[in-house]
């Protein structure tokens, strides 16, 4: 099988993007990922639970218009926390199976092209790409979860023990 110009610079062009995608993702998370996504991840924890736990407990001495602001403040915070836990943790997965499907392309490469060496070597030397948060730990499934479990624990928290 040979491959023509147009598939080589093809593969050149993803190695290049993807490069450039992990260059920003670690300026990201250098600047945004070890300052600004804990305030904010913890921002919205709290500002989410203090509204479900308004809603739930204090329902009846709310009028209307209260208890439609912090529904909507509630409600906002869990759907915007939830798919950006999902999204941030499936980076790593992403890249992961990114760099799999392009070494098959690589290989069918013909041996006689000197670009097949040089192209392997670049695709070693791309980096997964992973979502940090404040320089403790990398956003993956099992921290997904965890953000999941501590709303859904401090919420519990605040229903069984504070008494109104």
């Amino acid at each position: 099988m040979t491959f023509g110009k147009n598939e080589i610079s093809q593969i050149q062009g993803c190695i290049f993007h993807y490069k450039a995608l992990f260059i920003i993702t670690t300026d990201c998370n250098k600047v945004f990922g070890r300052i600004m996504l804990p305030f904010i991840k913890l921002f919205v924890m709290i500002l989410c639970t203090t509204c479900s736990f308004a809603i739930l407990r204090l329902y009846h001495h709310l009028n209307g218009l209260s208890f439609l602001l912090l529904s909507i403040m509630s409600w906002t915070m869990f759907v915007l926390l939830i798919p950006t836990t999902i999204v941030m943790s499936s980076l790593y997965k992403t890249s992961k199976n990114f760099i799999r499907s392009l070494k098959p392309c690589i290989i069918k490469l013909d041996d006689t092209i000197h670009l097949k060496e040089v192209f392997k070597r670049q695709l070693i030397s791309c980096a997964l790409i992973r979502c940090e948060v404040g320089g403790l730990y990398y956003m993956e499934s099992k921290a997904k979860l965890t953000v999941v479990h501590k709303l859904v624990n401090g919420l519990k928290y605040l229903l069984v023990n504070v008494r109104h």
